[in-house]
């Protein structure tokens, strides 16, 4: 079953907006005025996936808390967030 990750997430990248439809995962990260839209999204049990502006999310869901690594460009980072 997946974990329930519908709702408003802070990131230090901007808000994370997702919506959730089972292991589908869509919705928005809003950094200033920009929206971007998220494509690819999905989870499997507590783990998500997702792309933005090219990078590619991985998390594991903790609750109210979401950690994981983006890839951008080559390059790897940790990322956080937080509902």
């Amino acid at each position: 079953m997946p974990a329930r990750v519908e709702g408003r997430w802070k990131t230090a990248q901007g808000e994370l907006a997702l919506k959730q439809e089972f292991q589908k995962v869509s919705g928005t990260l809003n950094s200033g005025n920009v929206a971007v839209p998220i494509s690819r999204g999905n989870l499997s049990g507590d783990q998500i996936r997702f792309v933005a502006s090219g990078a590619e999310y991985r998390g594991r869901v903790n609750g109210n808390t979401i950690e994981g690594t983006v890839k951008s460009a080559g390059k790897s980072a940790d990322w956080k967030a937080a509902r």
